[in-house]
């Protein structure tokens, strides 16, 4: 195999590539990136550690068909480090060269591609199809509320469910939940009454779709079947096991509520006020006060030897005084993935039940506990 490729725009995709290999050392050869050379299809690099897999197509001009195992590590730091416009890779006899058109060469000890695992090809006929902006969206309104500690068990991934048109994601940690209802085409009567997919899937996702090759106007192919979710978007199929568990009814744990109570503010306000509220908090004692009055909200902090904090901004609310506590990271990890001038609307509890967020007319539900004292 013999490749000619420029840096620049090889690497974003290796490193993606990479970042899915495998990182233990119970399989040695999935600590490597396949690369596979023909002249029609140009190179195919993929990389899996069995549980998430991902097959990326790559423009390179291909001058030898064939078919070799890149070392994830050291190719990555001579990406990193290379000073050449233009390289080119050359499998030759268990070896990986690398040649610069100037001064650079390098040559790399590999292992055979025999016994790499093949990446399929999205090869589904029934699926949904999301628009790869959406999906994006969707993914960040959601993913930052599971639980980071227990990732390899239900509340550990994001639940879809799918059925026409109509798709609802969630994730919730048990403390906190985000619920963004969304859209997208559904091909051949694709239904998933739950799919739990893990968080890391969904961040190589958004990497993915973050590529500059993949427009706001593309498709994502999304699949789920026996225990598996497929995406595929232009050139790159992405692959993951799903998390299997019972997902919360989660429903059930969305107040149901009328206005009353209800505060209106701009989000790029709130995460103004909660930042400034926090500064003197801490991992203890990490609770702030709010306290909602007639055109008013008071954001109040306080921790042993650091002092008290205290910001007002202007609210639409027309009750009598309420205050609640809250964490602030769940109120600044929901505010950071809605724009500054979007207006999010606060369902006050009675007692000490959950709080209730949305923004988009209702279409993005964000669901709280509140601190007690």
């Amino acid at each position: 195999m013999k490749i000619r490729f420029e840096p620049k725009d090889f690497s974003p995709k290796f490193r993606l590539a990479a970042t899915v290999a495998s990182g233990r050392d119970v399989k040695p050869i999935l600590q490597n990136v396949k690369a596979r050379a023909d002249k029609k299809s140009g190179l195919v690099l993929q990389a899996t550690d069995i549980e998430v897999g991902i097959r990326i197509r790559v423009d390179c001009e291909v001058v030898t068909e064939g078919e070799a195992l890149l070392p994830k590590e050291l190719l990555s730091k001579i990406l990193d480090l290379t000073k050449e416009e233009r390289l080119t890779l050359t499998h030759h006899e268990g070896k990986i060269i690398i040649d610069g058109e100037v001064k650079e060469r390098y040559t790399l000890d590999t292992q055979s591609p025999k016994e790499f695992p093949d990446i399929e090809e999205f090869g589904e006929n029934t699926y949904h199809e999301i628009p790869a902006k959406v999906l994006q969206e969707i993914i960040r309104r959601t993913i930052f509320a599971t639980d980071t500690e227990n990732i390899k068990y239900a509340l550990g991934g994001v639940g879809f469910e799918m059925e026409g048109q109509n798709i609802s994601i969630v994730a919730t940690d048990g403390r906190r939940l985000a619920w963004q209802e969304s859209f997208g085409d559904c091909i051949n009567n694709h239904k998933v009454e739950v799919a739990i997919t893990p968080t890391r899937t969904l961040q190589l996702l958004n990497r993915a779709l973050s590529d500059k090759s993949i427009g706001d106007d593309m498709d994502v192919k999304m699949a789920v079947s026996n225990g598996m979710v497929w995406f595929q978007c232009r050139d790159i199929t992405l692959f993951s096991r799903l998390i299997e568990g019972r997902f919360p009814k989660w429903r059930s744990i969305i107040p149901q509520t009328d206005d009353t109570h209800l505060a209106v503010i701009k989000s790029g306000e709130l995460l103004t006020a909660v930042l400034q509220a926090q500064v003197t908090t801490s991992e203890l004692e990490p609770g702030i006060n709010l306290t909602f009055e007639r055109g008013r909200l008071t954001l109040q902090g306080e921790g042993k030897e650091k002092g008290q904090s205290k910001t007002e901004v202007p609210i639409s609310f027309h009750e009598e005084e309420k205050t609640v506590k809250v964490d602030p990271k769940f109120l600044t990890d929901f505010l950071r993935v809605l724009d500054a001038d979007k207006s999010v609307s606060i369902y006050l509890p009675p007692d000490n039940d959950p709080i209730k967020i949305t923004a988009d007319n209702g279409g993005y539900v964000y669901v709280v506990m509140p601190l007690s004292g």
